[in-house]
């Protein structure tokens, strides 16, 4: 099981941390658990594209929902990125 608690948003600098718990139950008895501080950044995905480009990345393609080369519209959709590097 697991049990998250949003600590801290910063919607500006785009990061989140949780606190995250952990929890192995077995016939109705607990285990075993483990806590974990989660930090989370989050990139935009013109940013993210700008990023891979910085680095040396090229021939980047972006899809969203697995729809090849579909640009993302909606905040829902699957993101992915596909870059070459040499």
């Amino acid at each position: 099981m697991l049990e998250e608690t949003l600590v801290k948003i910063d919607q500006i600098n785009q990061f989140a941390v949780y606190h995250n718990r952990y929890e192995k139950w077995r016939q109705g008895k607990l285990m075993d658990s483990e806590l974990e501080i989660f930090p989370l950044k989050w990139y935009g995905v013109e940013e993210f594209r700008l990023i891979l480009e910085k680095t040396g990345f090229t021939s980047m393609v972006i899809s969203s929902d697995y729809k090849y080369n579909q640009y993302p519209t909606k905040t829902s959709q699957i993101i992915t990125f596909e870059a070459t590097k040499y």
